[in-house]
């Protein structure tokens, strides 16, 4: 049974495409040899990348048997981790695998963003893809919030995707691991599954298709990542190869956009050069199946083009936030991450200078065209009036300046960091404001509509300030509360207080 860890999981393929061998390059370098296909005993330099199979990595299948490398003039190695029929040789773990990114022995890695936050090995050069669906959390009956899981026994694949997503949906609720629920840690989906089917959790978190699994004990779908969009896959590439290795890099990234661009213009062509790889079992692209099969691995996967990289890297901010609140995540679960300053972890370069090849430019679009960072993706929100209850947030306290709706730099911290990532790591969503505010007394100090336009005013202060952020302004439904009876006119500051709040409830449409 494979695995989709951190590092991302399955595999990439040993192939033996148009009846040449692909064969292992002599081991000069530490750690697994490299594949490489046909022959490399020329002048061209060679680029090792590591990965595990994972549909949206199939990329590197193609660059090889359609020689794009070679046209790029390197040759591309592949080091396909727990490669079928190895003995082992490719089983290497995350520590392992930073590793040898970090001391050069790997040119890149591709990887999830989170997994880049915690180990700093290399600079993200490229973003892949989102997960757009294949990551879920099931829940049994009477769970229907991510507030509800206080309390409860969540199970998941340690060290894995579902891990990380179980994490950020506790930290968007409020929830601390280890405290506030019960982990139940498991080495496989299958077996975090089976702990839910037997009664020893409560939810589960895990991926296609295992997770879908759940349903068999009466589990009902609480979350997935088409709406909440925190599993992103990357090319990370060595500070060796960056700093030394540059024009390497570039042809490679050239060599990977090439092939992209023949992916979205004729999957059918680009299905079969997968196919051609070998190993069908085991990537699940199977020669006679093979449109069908790559296609149906894509579609839960939003792929990020050239032109998405470009707005991403033009910007790196985005990157830079998603990775400083992956360690806020881990932090939350006692995981220490990387010293290394989040800014260092992104290197736009390559994409940049990748636009000055007009050949890489189409009109050809992904399977999954849905890619939500840098880009505004024309996604279904449903019916605001149908949404229900995703999570009630946990900060619910703002200042504003003294009797003002003009929030202090403090709130606008706290919205950066407990509001603004979830938004931007969401689709489908709403986000509820609603302002509160004190109605201090004696009678007829105030009335009833003034107390009620200055809530409404401090909500729609919250409203604006996300939508400063880049938040699509569609995405907000913003209300007003007057106090209970029992504390309007009051001139007591402590009753006066407990009214004055903005609460920030998550809706989820289609539920």
């Amino acid at each position: 049974m494979t695995q989709r860890f951190i590092a991302v999981s399955l595999i990439l393929l040993l192939i033996t495409p148009l009846g040449v061998a692909a064969r292992p390059a002599p081991q000069v370098r530490n750690g697994p040899p490299p594949i490489f296909l046909g022959d490399t005993k020329d002048s061209l330099p060679q680029y090792v990348c590591a990965a595990d199979a994972f549909a949206s990595y199939y990329v590197l299948e193609q660059i090889q048997v359609s020689r794009l490398d070679v046209k790029y003039k390197f040759h591309l190695g592949i080091v396909p981790f727990l490669l079928d029929g190895s003995g082992g040789k490719y089983d290497v773990d995350e520590t392992r695998r930073g590793e040898l990114l970090a001391n050069g022995d790997w040119d890149c890695l591709l990887t999830t963003m989170d997994s880049v936050a915690l180990n700093g090995a290399g600079a993200i050069t490229a973003v892949v893809d989102e997960s757009a669906g294949a990551d879920q959390i099931w829940a049994q009956t009477g769970i229907n919030t991510l507030n509800d899981l206080k309390g409860k026994r969540v199970a998941y694949a340690q060290g894995s995707v579902g891990q990380f997503m179980v994490l950020y949906a506790l930290a968007v609720a409020g929830l601390r691991p280890n405290r506030d629920v019960i982990p139940v840690e498991s080495d496989s989906v299958e077996s975090a599954v089976k702990a839910f089917k037997d009664k020893h959790a409560d939810a589960v978190s895990g991926w296609e298709p295992d997770i879908l699994a759940a349903a068999d004990a009466g589990g009902h779908p609480l979350i997935a990542s088409d709406k909440l969009r925190v599993a992103v896959d990357v090319i990370v590439t060595s500070r060796n190869a960056i700093a030394n290795r540059a024009d390497v890099a570039q042809a490679f990234h050239e060599a990977w956009f090439d092939a992209l661009r023949a992916q979205f213009e004729s999957l059918d062509a680009a299905a079969a050069a997968i196919a051609q790889w070998g190993h069908n079992d085991w990537s699940g692209i199977q020669t006679s199946s093979a449109a069908k099969d790559l296609k149906d691995g894509l579609s839960s996967i939003a792929q990020a083009t050239l032109a998405q990289n470009v707005a991403v890297m033009n910007d790196p901010s985005a990157l830079v936030q998603r990775i400083e609140a992956a360690r806020r995540v881990w932090a939350l679960a006692e995981v220490k991450a990387s010293a290394v300053k989040a800014s260092t972890l992104v290197e736009p370069r390559f994409v940049l200078a990748a636009t000055k090849n007009s050949a890489l430019a189409t009109a050809g679009r992904p399977v999954n065209d849905t890619f939500l960072m840098g880009s505004r993706p024309k996604i279904d929100m449903g019916d605001a009036s149908q949404a229900q209850t995703l999570a009630v947030l946990p900060c619910q306290r703002f200042d504003f300046l003294p009797d003002s709706a003009i929030l202090t730099g403090e709130s606008r911290r706290i919205l950066d960091i407990c509001v603004l990532p979830v938004m931007q790591s969401t689709t489908g969503t709403y986000l509820k404001i609603v302002g509160s505010a004190a109605w201090p007394g004696p009678v007829g100090t105030f009335t009833e509509q003034e107390i009620r336009d200055f809530a409404l005013a401090r909500a729609i202060s919250v409203r604006d300030y996300l939508i400063s952020k880049g938040i699509d302004q569609s995405r907000f439904i913003v209300e007003a509360v007057l106090p209970p009876k029992d504390r309007q006119n009051s001139e007591d500051e402590d009753v006066q207080a407990q009214d004055r709040y903005v609460a920030l409830t998550l809706l989820e449409s289609g539920r």
